[in-house]
């Protein structure tokens, strides 16, 4: 049985990976000083009575007031807590189109649909002022983008590129500023680059060349990517976390990793709000885990979060809690929390996956 796969998880969430439905029924374990920081703190899953019927859920912080949005595969809550995006997959099953939805977080009123898209629509975030949702919307085998920046308030469209998107990430600032990994086709020899724009589309930079990355994530220091090598027709490609400031310069490698041959290594998820923390996903065959990647001394440091099958999902301002689902794809997954220096995790939503939050 395959468990949930990180690069997967966010390329195409599948349907498998939220099944039995569930309540809240463990209050949100957050510290007391985080959550009293942020009183509009909400967080959000996605549930399901069965794989073709999910939905998205949302409660505050401590647990209260559970309530039902709508339907939806993916979502993701705005920086200022107020709305969550969603996407919402559409019948049929075997000709995947998906919607671009916007609920607000108290619930209670119909979602506005933003986009409609030709494939799986991919959200890659928020600008941190929550006006503007990074989006792809990849279309098969001729996937040919396009990497979206799509404003909440009107719902205006901007494409800022074109082509085979893994992974993007606005800039932690007030530019709106965007980093992308962009190939020219699927074939897994196919060049995949670094490239930084503005949300219009205009000032693209190319940061890499000839490399093949993935899941660049847009920290307060620099960018980190992963980097993907051969190891030769019997290894897996493996994976190693690469860092480069925003304007090309200070290239470095971060993780020197050894990995089974059919285990593909880390990609990054999300940073905490002083770039120390980097929370990470490792997937390969047959294998799921959430890593937590501490920076900014002389050495980085790696560390399982979890000895269990494990997907990241984000990780609070502060850095010092993260949000997993866990489980594996296909069986019954749970949403749970774990402080960032170790311990026991604590379940958030028994059958529940896929979560998000402002914390």
């Amino acid at each position: 049985m395959k468990p949930i796969d990180t690069a997967a998880k966010r390329r195409l969430v599948t349907l498998g990976a939220v099944l039995a439905s569930g309540a809240l029924v463990v209050g949100i374990a957050v510290h007391a000083s985080a959550a009293s920081a942020n009183p509009a703190a909400v967080v959000s899953w996605i549930k399901s009575s069965n794989s073709l019927n999910s939905s998205v859920e949302v409660a505050n912080l401590n647990g209260s007031d559970v309530r039902r949005l709508g339907p939806g595969t993916f979502a993701t809550v705005a920086p200022d807590g107020a709305r969550v995006a969603v996407v919402e997959s559409l019948p049929p099953a075997d000709n995947a189109t998906s919607e671009l939805l916007l609920y607000p977080a108290s619930g209670g009123v119909a979602a506005v649909k933003l986009y409609h898209c030709g494939g799986f629509l991919d959200i890659d975030g928020w600008s941190t002022d929550s006006k503007l949702i990074l989006a792809s919307c990849p279309h098969g085998l001729n996937d040919k983008g396009p990497l979206l920046v799509i404003a909440a308030d009107g719902g205006s469209v901007a494409t800022i590129a074109s082509g085979v998107i893994d992974g993007a990430s606005f800039a932690p600032n007030s530019s709106d500023d965007v980093v992308y990994a962009l190939g020219s086709s699927q074939l897994l020899t196919a060049p995949v680059n670094l490239f930084t724009t503005s949300p219009t589309g205009k000032g693209t930079r190319q940061l890499t060349h000839g490399w093949v990355i993935s899941a660049p994530a847009w920290g307060p220091n620099y960018i980190v990517f992963a980097r993907t090598t051969s190891r030769g027709k019997v290894f897996a490609p493996i994976n190693q976390l690469w860092s480069i400031d925003s304007n090309g310069t200070a290239l470095r490698q971060l993780t020197h990793m050894k990995v089974d041959p059919l285990a593909s290594g880390l990609e990054p998820v999300a940073f905490s709000a002083n770039g120390q923390h980097l929370l990470c996903g490792f997937s390969g065959t047959d294998q799921s885990s959430s890593w937590a990647v501490t920076l900014g001394g002389k050495t980085v440091v790696l560390r399982q979060l979890l000895n269990e099958f494990s997907a990241p999902d984000s990780i609070s301002r502060d850095g010092s809690e993260v949000l997993l689902t866990k489980g594996f794809e296909g069986d019954p997954t749970s949403v749970v929390s774990a402080p960032w220096r170790g311990g026991k995790p604590t379940v958030l939503v028994p059958h529940g996956a896929n979560a998000s939050w402002n914390e």
